[in-house]
């Protein structure tokens, strides 16, 4: 289910749309294989989020996606065309676990820069309190880095990300070094603003109640070299409050997600405990 409607018949184009994706990374005379023969379709407004096997190959996908790497094979489109013209286009937002703030740079000035690089724009110190208040965070607008939490940095990265009112949104476990109740806040937040902006979101993580909770669609990956082992379509519906957790659907979404990473585990665990094989 996703949050967005169509009159068409025709089915619009894709987002993003990943074929036969192969990457391998070289380790002195040899390579390793990170993803092997992925495909993932991203359409308009879906939120996908993508799980795994530590090492599976998660962040490698979401920086070929994002245009940062250039995959060992396959083919990778975002928004009809290469990855790195959509990064140019500034069609895509990136929020990774690191904010990457820099610390002599107060909240604003920390999102202003982003706008900045463009070139001047007109009401931008308004727009960018603007988009402080829709995350959240705007009473510390003049704060330092040093002086948040973790999980009012990660508010400032969001801020960050939209500032250029990206159609695709790409995060990499950017909640996974908060603790649960900041975890648990910044969720129902990136709904909350996912909901108002209508984009498309590709979201990493390690948790399965966090993907189920989120998503559209949960995309489960092998161990590594990463592949698609199954797409669970998490069919809830939206807003997603709280109270999700006491529904019998929600749970045993919970239960088939969870049943694929064991079962991918224990086979990774069998395949590293064989003599001459690596992790």
């Amino acid at each position: 289910m996703t949050n967005t409607s169509r009159d068409s018949d025709v089915p619009p184009e894709p987002v993003v749309e990943v074929r036969h994706l192969t990457h391998r990374y070289p380790v002195g005379n040899e390579t390793v294989g990170a993803l092997t023969g992925v495909d993932l379709t991203v359409n308009d407004g879906e939120f996908v989020a993508v799980i795994g096997p530590s090492g599976c190959g998660k962040t490698t996908l979401l920086s070929i996606i994002a245009g940062l790497l250039s995959p060992t094979g396959g083919q990778v489109s975002v928004f009809g065309s290469d990855t790195r013209a959509a990064r140019r286009s500034q069609a895509l937002g990136l929020v990774t676990q690191d904010p990457g703030l820099l610390p002599w740079l107060d909240v604003a000035s920390n999102v202003l820069l982003t706008l900045d690089i463009t070139g001047p724009h007109d009401g931008a110190d308004e727009y960018v309190t603007e988009l402080l208040e829709r995350v959240g965070i705007s009473r510390f607008a003049r704060y330092y880095p040093g002086q948040l939490s973790g999980g009012m940095r990660q508010r400032v990265a969001l801020a960050r990300a939209l500032v250029h009112h990206p159609r695709l949104l790409l995060m990499d476990e950017p909640f996974g070094a908060l603790d649960e109740i900041s975890r648990e806040e910044m969720r129902f937040e990136l709904l909350k603003v996912w909901e108002q902006e209508q984009m498309s979101v590709v979201f990493v993580t390690h948790s399965i109640r966090e993907a189920v909770l989120l998503a559209d669609r949960v995309v489960v990956l092998t161990g590594q070299p990463g592949r698609v082992k199954d797409v669970i379509e998490i069919d809830l519906d939206r807003p997603r409050t709280a109270s999700l957790e006491d529904d019998p659907r929600y749970q045993s979404l919970l239960a088939d997600v969870r049943g694929l990473l064991v079962s991918e585990t224990d086979r990774s665990d069998l395949v590293h405990a064989i003599p001459g094989t690596r992790r």
